[in-house]
């Protein structure tokens, strides 16, 4: 058959080229020897390192062999690690100008070994008191003294007036001052800044100024330049002077015609400015959806006077329906249902909370307990 011609024939090729094969391997001390010029001759790449690269080749020339320079090692904090690293660029103009108290760069503390050769005298502590104690840099801004002046909370209303006259009298202050600022054509600049409460002769005097209402246009007669530099002037913030009283109100509201009331507010500057003088001379506040609904003075005399009273909740409106305390599977609440209130209402509330108080664990709350406190527990951690 033809196949073992083919087999034989591959036979007689292996052994022909058996012999050469044979001839021309190496004895193991001889492929010792190679080996080892191989290894001296690996020594001198540097005419290899020379052709990849043009120039002074990076890297060292045997990474085998030489050895990494050990990091230097500090026992400062992460946080404390990364405020050091930028300590060498320069503190911004912005920081340094600062009135504010910023906190001290972090330093490494000195070892004891190394405070011991700069003081003989020095003795470690044995105990914690008498000791500073260096509180978090997280409560820096909690500390006195790290706010200045400057940075207290300054309230932009005085205390609220009960009195009606009194918030009338202040509220024909505010329509005066905004009128005036309006026909200087400086309302629209000045309708959001502070401005100055004033003394009582500058009360009189803008009080004094007259005003006259036709078809709701109000014009003012009086000496209003006086009102609108004092108003526009740049001065330093004063406290508020000691308020008319009541019955000194009483007697000033008696005298004003009441059509100063129908003045018209049509401009939502004006409207907002007098809301907001209003507010800083009475500290009593319109609310924004109810003053844009206001078209009079007498409108924001009767917000500030008698503001809007809470409606009553959907709870208490459906308790006076009878059709639905008729329902049996129906119950209303005035507040949200939750998982003690149910407890509560089957009777197995007072058996959780014994168990609970069993155990050391919190009836209400997590109090300070991590999540999975118990896994800790069957773990071991805890």
């Amino acid at each position: 058959m033809p196949r073992i011609p083919r087999v034989r024939g591959l036979s007689s090729l292996q052994a022909t080229i058996a012999p050469s094969c044979a001839a021309n391997r190496t004895p193991f001390a001889a492929r010792a020897a190679l080996s080892t010029s191989a290894r001296v001759q690996g020594k001198n790449t540097e005419w290899i390192r020379g052709k990849l690269w043009k120039g002074e080749a990076p890297g060292p020339a045997d990474p085998y062999t030489q050895r990494m320079e050990p990091e230097e090692v500090s026992n400062l904090p992460a946080e404390a690690r990364e405020v050091q690293s930028y300590a060498e660029y320069p503190t911004p103009e912005a920081v340094e100008q600062s009135r504010l108290v910023l906190p001290p760069r972090r330093t490494e503390a000195v070892t004891e070994k190394e405070l011991q050769s700069l003081d003989p005298s020095y003795v470690p502590a044995t105990e914690l008191s008498g000791l500073e104690q260096i509180k978090p840099l997280q409560t820096w801004w909690q500390q006195p003294g790290h706010w200045g002046q400057e940075s207290e909370f300054r309230g932009f209303a005085a205390g609220k007036v009960e009195d009606k006259s009194v918030v009338e009298l202040y509220l024909r202050r505010a329509v005066i001052e905004t009128l005036a600022l309006q026909e200087a054509g400086l309302l629209n600049e000045w309708a959001a800044k502070k401005w100055p409460a004033g003394e009582r002769a500058e009360l009189d005097q803008t009080l004094a100024v007259e005003i006259v209402v036709q078809d709701g246009k109000a014009t003012l007669k009086g000496d209003l330049s006086a009102i609108t530099g004092r108003l526009t002037s740049e001065v330093e913030e004063t406290e508020l002077a000691e308020r008319v009283s009541a019955d000194e109100a009483q007697e000033i509201v008696k005298a004003w015609d009441a059509s100063w009331k129908e003045v018209a507010l049509n401009d939502h500057y004006l409207k907002f400015a007098i809301r907001k003088r209003v507010y800083q001379l009475t500290g009593r506040l319109i609310p924004d959806s109810k003053l844009g609904a206001a078209r009079t003075a007498q409108h924001l005399l009767t917000l500030t006077v008698n503001p809007a009273k809470r409606g009553k909740k959907l709870a208490e409106v459906l308790e006076t329906q009878s059709n639905l305390s008729a329902l049996s599977n129906v119950k209303v609440h005035s507040r949200k249902v939750g998982p003690i209130d149910k407890e509560i209402a089957i009777g197995r509330w007072k058996v959780i909370e014994e168990e609970l108080s069993k155990r050391g664990l919190p009836v209400t709350g997590t109090a300070g307990l991590a999540k999975n406190k118990e896994r800790d527990w069957l773990s071991g951690r805890a």
